[in-house]
Protein backbone atom coordinates (compact mmCIF):
# COMPACT_ATOMS: atom_id res chain seq x y z
CA UNK A 1 0.00 0.00 0.00
CA UNK A 2 1.36 3.25 -1.23
CA UNK A 3 1.72 6.41 1.24
CA UNK A 4 -1.02 8.16 -0.46
CA UNK A 5 -3.47 5.41 0.19
CA UNK A 6 -2.42 4.73 3.85
CA UNK A 7 -2.68 9.10 4.27
CA UNK A 8 -6.08 8.94 3.12
CA UNK A 9 -7.27 5.98 4.94
CA UNK A 10 -6.01 7.84 8.22
CA UNK A 11 -7.71 10.87 7.21
CA UNK A 12 -10.97 10.98 8.78
CA UNK A 13 -9.47 10.24 12.17
CA UNK A 14 -6.76 13.35 11.45
CA UNK A 15 -9.63 15.76 10.76
CA UNK A 16 -11.96 14.01 12.93
CA UNK A 17 -10.37 14.58 16.01
CA UNK A 18 -8.02 17.82 14.60
CA UNK A 19 -11.25 19.76 13.71
CA UNK A 20 -12.82 19.49 17.38
CA UNK A 21 -9.36 20.29 19.11
CA UNK A 22 -9.16 23.12 16.83
CA UNK A 23 -12.84 24.68 17.99
CA UNK A 24 -12.23 23.43 21.07
CA UNK A 25 -8.36 25.81 20.91
CA UNK A 26 -10.66 28.65 19.84
CA UNK A 27 -13.37 28.79 22.03
CA UNK A 28 -14.47 31.86 23.02
CA UNK A 29 -13.38 33.50 19.54
CA UNK A 30 -14.85 35.00 16.89
CA UNK A 31 -16.72 32.77 14.32
CA UNK A 32 -13.82 33.66 11.75
CA UNK A 33 -11.27 33.08 13.60
CA UNK A 34 -12.79 29.50 14.81
CA UNK A 35 -13.59 28.51 11.34
CA UNK A 36 -9.55 29.74 9.65
CA UNK A 37 -8.36 26.93 12.54
CA UNK A 38 -10.59 24.38 11.87
CA UNK A 39 -10.34 25.02 7.86
CA UNK A 40 -6.46 25.09 8.57
CA UNK A 41 -6.20 21.45 10.07
CA UNK A 42 -8.37 20.32 7.11
CA UNK A 43 -6.27 22.41 4.92
CA UNK A 44 -2.65 20.79 6.32
CA UNK A 45 -4.33 17.39 6.23
CA UNK A 46 -5.04 17.74 2.34
CA UNK A 47 -1.87 19.44 1.45
CA UNK A 48 -0.22 16.36 2.79
CA UNK A 49 -2.19 14.37 0.99
CA UNK A 50 -1.94 15.89 -2.18
CA UNK A 51 2.02 16.03 -2.31
CA UNK A 52 1.46 12.62 -1.91
CA UNK A 53 -1.18 11.92 -4.50
CA UNK A 54 1.05 13.28 -7.45
CA UNK A 55 4.24 10.48 -6.45
CA UNK A 56 1.12 8.18 -6.89
CA UNK A 57 -2.46 8.60 -8.71
CA UNK A 58 -2.88 12.31 -8.80
CA UNK A 59 -6.36 12.20 -10.18
CA UNK A 60 -7.59 10.20 -7.26
CA UNK A 61 -6.87 13.16 -4.77
CA UNK A 62 -10.06 15.20 -5.76
CA UNK A 63 -12.28 12.77 -4.39
CA UNK A 64 -10.51 12.25 -1.24
CA UNK A 65 -10.31 15.50 -0.58
CA UNK A 66 -14.36 16.50 -1.08
CA UNK A 67 -15.44 12.89 1.11
CA UNK A 68 -12.42 14.64 3.83
CA UNK A 69 -14.42 17.99 3.49
CA UNK A 70 -17.26 16.79 4.21
CA UNK A 71 -16.42 14.38 7.20
CA UNK A 72 -14.78 17.43 8.75
CA UNK A 73 -18.08 19.48 7.89
CA UNK A 74 -19.81 16.50 9.84
CA UNK A 75 -17.05 17.00 13.19
CA UNK A 76 -17.24 20.13 13.35
CA UNK A 77 -21.18 20.41 12.93
CA UNK A 78 -21.23 17.56 15.60
CA UNK A 79 -18.49 19.87 17.84
CA UNK A 80 -21.10 23.14 17.69
CA UNK A 81 -24.24 21.16 18.66
CA UNK A 82 -22.98 19.88 21.64
CA UNK A 83 -20.78 23.15 22.69
CA UNK A 84 -24.40 24.71 22.26
CA UNK A 85 -26.07 22.49 24.77
CA UNK A 86 -23.19 24.12 27.29
CA UNK A 87 -20.73 21.20 27.23
CA UNK A 88 -17.48 21.57 28.20
CA UNK A 89 -14.40 21.31 25.63
CA UNK A 90 -13.43 18.41 26.72
CA UNK A 91 -16.85 16.47 26.59
CA UNK A 92 -17.75 17.63 23.04
CA UNK A 93 -14.04 16.23 22.01
CA UNK A 94 -14.97 12.86 23.44
CA UNK A 95 -18.56 13.12 22.21
CA UNK A 96 -16.87 13.40 18.60
CA UNK A 97 -13.95 11.78 18.88
CA UNK A 98 -16.79 8.89 20.16
CA UNK A 99 -19.06 9.23 16.89
CA UNK A 100 -15.83 9.38 14.63
CA UNK A 101 -14.54 6.30 15.52
CA UNK A 102 -17.79 4.74 16.09
CA UNK A 103 -18.36 5.63 12.41
CA UNK A 104 -14.68 4.63 11.66
CA UNK A 105 -15.10 0.90 12.78
CA UNK A 106 -18.82 0.56 11.67
CA UNK A 107 -18.10 -2.95 9.90
CA UNK A 108 -15.99 -4.19 12.97
CA UNK A 109 -18.28 -3.37 15.59
CA UNK A 110 -21.58 -4.12 13.85
CA UNK A 111 -20.66 -7.26 11.48
CA UNK A 112 -20.43 -9.87 13.59
CA UNK A 113 -24.28 -8.51 14.65
CA UNK A 114 -25.29 -8.55 10.91
CA UNK A 115 -23.81 -11.82 10.21
CA UNK A 116 -25.12 -12.95 13.53
CA UNK A 117 -28.70 -11.73 12.86
CA UNK A 118 -28.42 -13.79 9.10
CA UNK A 119 -27.62 -16.84 11.07
CA UNK A 120 -30.85 -16.30 13.33
CA UNK A 121 -32.83 -15.98 9.74
CA UNK A 122 -32.87 -13.23 9.35
CA UNK A 123 -33.45 -12.68 5.20
CA UNK A 124 -30.57 -11.46 3.13
CA UNK A 125 -32.51 -8.36 1.64
CA UNK A 126 -32.04 -7.02 5.02
CA UNK A 127 -28.61 -8.31 5.94
CA UNK A 128 -27.76 -6.77 2.61
CA UNK A 129 -29.36 -3.26 3.12
CA UNK A 130 -27.75 -3.30 6.70
CA UNK A 131 -24.19 -3.91 5.11
CA UNK A 132 -24.74 -1.53 2.93
CA UNK A 133 -25.57 1.03 5.43
CA UNK A 134 -22.55 0.01 7.72
CA UNK A 135 -19.94 0.79 4.62
CA UNK A 136 -22.00 3.53 3.67
CA UNK A 137 -21.13 5.74 7.00
CA UNK A 138 -17.66 4.14 7.34
CA UNK A 139 -15.49 6.81 5.21
CA UNK A 140 -12.44 3.75 5.50
CA UNK A 141 -14.75 1.63 3.48
CA UNK A 142 -16.04 4.52 0.90
CA UNK A 143 -12.33 5.63 0.42
CA UNK A 144 -11.74 1.62 -0.20
CA UNK A 145 -14.28 0.84 -2.15
CA UNK A 146 -15.40 4.13 -4.59
CA UNK A 147 -11.67 5.78 -4.78
CA UNK A 148 -9.43 3.26 -4.53
CA UNK A 149 -11.46 0.09 -6.07
CA UNK A 150 -10.21 -2.27 -3.66
CA UNK A 151 -12.80 -4.67 -0.86
CA UNK A 152 -11.89 -4.38 2.84
CA UNK A 153 -14.63 -7.07 3.68
CA UNK A 154 -11.89 -9.58 2.11
CA UNK A 155 -8.99 -7.89 4.76
CA UNK A 156 -8.05 -10.52 7.50
CA UNK A 157 -10.08 -8.84 10.09
CA UNK A 158 -12.99 -7.94 8.65
CA UNK A 159 -13.17 -11.79 6.39
CA UNK A 160 -13.69 -13.33 9.40
CA UNK A 161 -16.97 -11.85 9.81
CA UNK A 162 -18.22 -13.94 6.73
CA UNK A 163 -20.36 -11.25 5.37
CA UNK A 164 -18.21 -11.41 2.11
CA UNK A 165 -20.47 -13.63 0.75
CA UNK A 166 -23.49 -11.62 0.43
CA UNK A 167 -24.82 -9.34 -2.04
CA UNK A 168 -24.35 -5.42 -0.97
CA UNK A 169 -24.00 -2.32 -2.39
CA UNK A 170 -20.76 -0.42 -2.56
CA UNK A 171 -20.87 2.32 -0.98
CA UNK A 172 -19.80 5.91 -3.11
CA UNK A 173 -18.22 8.65 -2.40
CA UNK A 174 -20.69 11.51 -3.77
CA UNK A 175 -23.26 10.13 -2.05
CA UNK A 176 -21.63 9.28 1.45
CA UNK A 177 -20.02 12.67 0.79
CA UNK A 178 -23.50 14.48 -0.01
CA UNK A 179 -24.48 12.55 3.59
CA UNK A 180 -21.61 13.36 5.80
CA UNK A 181 -21.70 17.62 4.36
CA UNK A 182 -25.78 17.39 5.28
CA UNK A 183 -25.34 16.36 8.84
CA UNK A 184 -22.89 18.27 9.81
CA UNK A 185 -24.63 21.38 8.14
CA UNK A 186 -27.72 20.34 9.49
CA UNK A 187 -26.22 19.59 13.19
CA UNK A 188 -24.67 23.26 12.72
CA UNK A 189 -27.69 24.95 12.49
CA UNK A 190 -29.42 23.22 15.43
CA UNK A 191 -26.47 24.55 17.05
CA UNK A 192 -26.62 27.90 16.18
CA UNK A 193 -30.61 27.77 17.01
CA UNK A 194 -29.83 26.46 20.03
CA UNK A 195 -27.78 28.98 21.44
CA UNK A 196 -30.59 31.51 21.09
CA UNK A 197 -32.45 29.36 23.61
CA UNK A 198 -30.29 27.90 25.98
CA UNK A 199 -28.79 30.96 28.26
CA UNK A 200 -24.90 30.51 28.53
Amino acid sequence: MSFFQTWAYLSPLVVGFGVPAALALTSGCRAGRRALAAGGVLAVDLLVLLAASLADSPRLWAPAALLLAAFALLAAGLYLALESVRASREVAQIGVGLVVCLLMSSMFIFGPVIRESADNGTDGPTVSRRITLAMRVNPFFVMAYSIFQADPLYLPVYYRTDLAGFQHEPPTWPASSAAFAAAGALLGLAGLGLRRVIPR
